[in-house]
């Protein structure tokens, strides 16, 4: 592109990028070590000026407005970045040389190995997709404003991805609109490395992969090999191992499916990493509140843009969720034919998720007045279905001019998504997840804490409230962040969040970070799973048994002593004691009298005038009246006796204090109360969830089954190869003309 362009420069440790005022007409992310040489220019007006030679050999000047100093400063900042980028230019070559953009206009270069598309064929037909001549468009793109990690964007670049990328560069824009390409090159071999780190490992999400391979894209011959299964294998079991927390999600096999058509392992992977982390973050978590956010987002725009539409739906209880979520889920994979969805995808690469709210909206204003007959779900969801299959039928059908009668319907959803929502901004789409956030992270939680709450066991005599408390407090004590964004769903609590849940409720243990050795035994023996940590069962199943009646005053004494019974023998040794009487005096040490500390020292002395030998037999010792003096041996001349159950029980019942303490002191010690801190979720939302799932079934299960439901809708998208005429330049130029814009 010819003439000047003003605009912002802004330099990081690593790149140099420039942004047109407009923001649309030029745009370019160079990274430093892709910069070949720079040098000042004198220029006619005195300007500050700097020329920019790229790796590959595309020259910019850059004109400088501003004082001098300032200039100068950035150009010292920028000689410095260009020297600490230097080692990284003997590895771009290599890099560089798996982009199919090198090879296209250095046909010496070896073609780089590509996508399964290249063994198995790319969907659709080559000659009905004009992909000959989108080739030399870009060609001739390329060849004028850099290729790759050189491009600069100016507003013929989006026009050549609206109107569809060639089948051989579509997976090279794909990572190069989407960032992809920065992260695989700033994290070299990760994908390799985290194969040969985790050979021979089993997962949970290694499971679940294994249960989807066969149902991604069933339709493509290479998915019905044991070539495409094993590469979808292999990418998602290792962004598995790349995020463990997050693991597999559902519909990650139907993007990655897609992906690797076009891409390689890797590209795919780096692909995946950038759509889960950076464009479409909580789309694939374990509770999809990405999704489910978009969804809000969604039902907002379509009653503002469509309030006739929105009010039908209202009207008729239509779950709009229950036809768009597949939609924003599967990038639109799975509703749409396979070759029409990798439109949508170019866009989407480009311009991000606001692409998939215009594409929403626009097939409903389409089919706006047919909706307004629908007056059931089944109605909605076949309705669309219908429309999916004839998107490549032609728009106007009867009409008499022969260029109506060639727009297909699928390029008049695009107008209408690109032209009449042309409103439906970036800013607008992050403006209403804000508005809409808090909304549905409380409905995931509330339908998180119902469900988990079912499916406890044991809750004693634990009321719903208490339970419903417990859960709260539970989350509390272990947080990272919300339930509702996911990454949570085998969330135990360890040693310090278990002190800090159980000064919420006991006074005794009001100072999480006291050393207490009674703690420490309370977490093992509620620790049934014998792994060191706490799940929300082990707790409500713990706090159930010390809130029991006052009247089991003999189950509570038997608590204590297999507390500290470490060997469950039946048996309390010296230290055992010595250890349990620790333990009362420091639940006791906020009493303001010396009662207890007078009851507990009676304690020692009785356990001790009453304990048994190894040797001596272990009858139950009867109930009989303490005598109040009888001289004992010293403590440390009791190594080898031992009070047993029947023993302790005794002592204790013969002391009013130690009885009253047993009896109902310790367990009203044990308050379940609502944290001031707690954020409550009101019971009457119906939230988003509740609107895509009933009570009683997992999120997961019921997106499974909407996208099975979607994928029924389809007929298989056979490759075909042939040959296209070679045609003169102005057929390509009216491609670019006619064809959607």
């Amino acid at each position: 592109m010819n003439g000047s362009v003003p605009g912002t420069l802004y330099l990081t440790t690593s790149y140099l990028c420039f942004k047109s005022a407009d923001r649309h007409t030029a745009l370019f992310i160079l990274p430093l070590y892709a910069v070949s040489r720079v040098e000042r220019v004198s220029s006619r007006t005195f300007q500050f000026c700097l020329s920019i030679k790229t790796w590959h050999k595309m020259t910019m000047t850059i004109q400088f407005i501003g004082l001098r100093h300032a200039n100068e400063h950035f150009c010292d900042l920028l000689k410095k970045g260009l020297q600490d980028n230097l080692s990284n230019m003997k590895i771009l070559k290599p890099f560089l040389s798996g982009c199919w953009s090198e090879h296209l206009l250095a046909p010496k270069i070896d073609e780089p190995p590509g996508g399964m598309g290249d063994k198995f064929g790319y969907p659709g037909d080559v000659k009905k997709l004009k992909d000959r001549s989108k080739m030399r468009l870009w060609k001739e793109y390329l060849t004028e404003n850099g290729r790759n990690l050189t491009l600069v964007r100016f507003p013929t670049f989006s026009k050549l991805v609206r109107v569809g990328l060639p089948n051989k560069l579509r997976g090279e824009i794909w990572e190069l609109t989407s960032g992809a390409m920065l992260s695989r090159w700033a994290h070299p071999n990760e994908y390799r490395d985290l194969q040969e780190n985790n050979a021979g490992k089993s997962t949970l999400s290694m499971e679940e992969i294994e249960k989807d391979l066969n149902r991604s894209l069933p339709e493509y011959p290479g998915y019905q090999e044991d070539h495409g299964i094993g590469a979808l294998r292999r990418v998602l079991t290792a962004y598995s191992w790349k995020d463990p927390e997050l693991g597999y999600c559902q519909a990650m096999n139907i993007v990655v499916a897609a992906l690797l058509i076009y891409t390689s392992e890797e590209q795919s992977f780096w692909l995946l990493h950038t759509l889960c982390s950076e464009m479409l973050p909580g789309y694939y978590s374990t509770t999809m509140y990405g999704t489910l956010l978009d969804q809000s987002v969604f039902e907002s725009l379509c009653e503002r843009t469509m309030p006739v539409l929105w009010s039908h739906f209202q009207k008729s209880d239509l779950q709009l969720s229950l036809v768009s979520l597949p939609w924003f889920l599967s990038l639109y994979i799975n509703s749409m034919p396979l070759v029409l969805a990798f439109r949508v995808l170019d866009c989407f690469f480009l311009e991000g998720p606001r692409v998939l709210f215009q594409v929403g909206l626009a097939i409903l204003r389409i089919n706006g007045e047919e909706l307004l007959d629908v007056t059931d779900d089944g109605s909605f969801i076949e309705c669309l279905k219908r429309y999916f299959l004839t998107l490549d039928d032609s728009a106007h059908p009867n009409s008499e001019n022969p260029k109506a009668r060639a727009v297909t319907k699928f390029q008049e959803l695009m107008v209408v998504a690109f032209k009449e929502f042309a409103q439906v901004t970036h800013e607008t789409v992050i403006t209403e997840r804000r508005k809409h956030k808090e909304k549905t992270l409380n409905s995931i939680e509330s339908f998180a804490k119902r469900t988990q709450i079912r499916s406890l066991s044991h809750t004693g005599k634990l009321s719903s409230d208490d339970i419903s408390i417990l859960y709260d407090r539970f989350h509390d004590a272990i947080y990272k962040q919300r339930v509702g964004f996911g990454g949570l769903s085998d969330t135990r609590m360890d040693q310090q969040a278990f002190k800090s849940f159980m000064a919420g409720i006991a006074d005794w243990a009001k100072e999480p970070d006291a050393q207490s050795e009674f703690m420490d035994r309370l977490l093992r023996r509620w620790d049934a799973d014998f792994r060191g940590s706490l799940s929300l069962q082990n707790v409500v199943r713990g706090v159930a048994e010390l809130k029991t009646d006052e009247s089991a005053l003999l189950e509570h004494i038997a608590y204590f002593f297999e507390l500290f019974d470490d060997d469950a023998d039946g048996k309390l040794h010296r230290d055992d004691v010595l250890k349990l009487t620790e333990a009362l005096l420091w639940i006791a040490r906020r009493e303001t009298d010396d009662l207890y500390l007078s009851s507990i020292s009676s304690f020692i002395k009785t356990c001790f005038t009453f304990a048994e030998d190894d040797a001596a037999s272990t009858e139950d010792v009867p109930l009989v009246d303490l005598p109040t003096e009888k001289p004992v041996a010293a403590i440390q001349d009791h190594a080898s006796m031992f009070v047993t159950l029947p023993t302790f029980r005794m002592v204790v019942l013969a002391d009013p204090l130690l009885e009253a303490f047993f009896t109902h002191r310790f367990v009203r010690s044990i308050q379940i109360t609502p944290a001031a801190s707690t954020n409550h979720v009101p019971k009457g939302i119906r939230g988003m969830l509740d609107a895509v799932v009933s009570d009683g079934t997992k999120l997961a299960s019921e997106i499974r089954k909407r996208m099975e439901d979607y994928e029924d809708q389809h007929t298989s998208q056979g490759a075909k190869v042939e040959k296209e005429d070679e045609g003169p330049d102005a057929h390509d130029r009216e491609l670019l003309q006619n064809d959607l814009l």
